[in-house]
């Protein structure tokens, strides 16, 4: 009998053991997963130390913009925010975030490329392919676009129509070479259904609709011309048969 009860009593202090094992094993696994992680990432190692902008043109500007607080962890820095916060820089088409341990937190941009030159009632501005406003820039040399209103830099063009449709003259003009023999300078949007392309004294009118279909035809007749030796005013393609309006040639030519 006495035997019996010292084997119960093992089998109690077994079982107080394997529990105490147990939640001593729970508690070092939640010290692992949560203490450690916090006190590791919380070593000065880890404290922000280097900003790297690229391109460097800007880095000066975005530093003091984003006012990165100095020896912050390198894990609590919120990349959403930044990124966030740079998206509403105007120059700033899109971004990356990268972080390299221990201490250096990498930002590359894309920077809106200039595009087209806007000329409205005197005013000039340029625009990047997504309608946004930007800086001058000098020495800048691109197709100068009229009928559309210019606004201060950083803010969209809210005449998105007109965008699409320089986008798509752009496409069709460079996929046929038009450019070879008719090289646009400027081109008039005041009116989407008589659209002017303009190389010196020379137009093309063309529309919004069927934009490819036009310039291919455009492109044929401009190959008619050049074989020809023929020199026009304008060639109106926005008609199932273009028209061609002969330059009058002045008396001391």
């Amino acid at each position: 009998m006495r035997e019996k009860l010292i084997e119960e009593k093992k089998k109690k202090i077994r079982k107080y053991m394997y529990f105490f094992i147990l939640l001593l094993v729970c508690c070092l696994i939640i010290f692992a997963k949560i203490v450690v992680p916090r006190w590791f990432k919380n070593l000065s190692i880890f404290s922000l130390k280097n900003v790297v902008i690229e391109p460097s043109d800007y880095a000066s500007f975005l530093k003091e913009y984003l006012s990165l607080p100095e020896g912050v962890s390198l894990f609590k820095i919120d990349m959403a925010e930044i990124y966030s916060q740079l998206k509403q820089v105007y120059f700033v088409e899109d971004c990356k975030i990268e972080k390299h341990l221990p201490d250096t937190l990498v930002i590359k941009l894309k920077i809106r490329t200039p595009w087209v030159i806007i000329t409205d009632d005197g005013s000039h501005a340029i625009i990047d392919r997504n309608g946004y406003f930007l800086a001058p820039v000098e020495n800048f040399i691109g197709w100068n676009i009229e009928g559309i209103k210019v606004q201060p830099v950083g803010t969209m063009t809210d005449e998105k129509e007109k965008i699409e449709v320089l986008k798509e003259i752009e496409q069709w003009y460079n996929y046929y070479g038009i450019g070879n023999s008719f090289k646009v300078d400027k081109i008039s949007l005041k009116d989407l259904d008589k659209i002017q392309l303009m190389s010196g004294d020379t137009s093309i009118y063309i529309h919004k609709e069927g934009i490819d279909k036009q310039l291919e035809t455009a492109k044929k007749v401009l190959d008619i011309c050049d074989k020809n030796n023929f020199s026009f005013e304008y060639i109106d393609v926005r008609f199932k048969e273009p028209y061609i309006k002969e330059k009058q040639l002045k008396k001391d030519e």
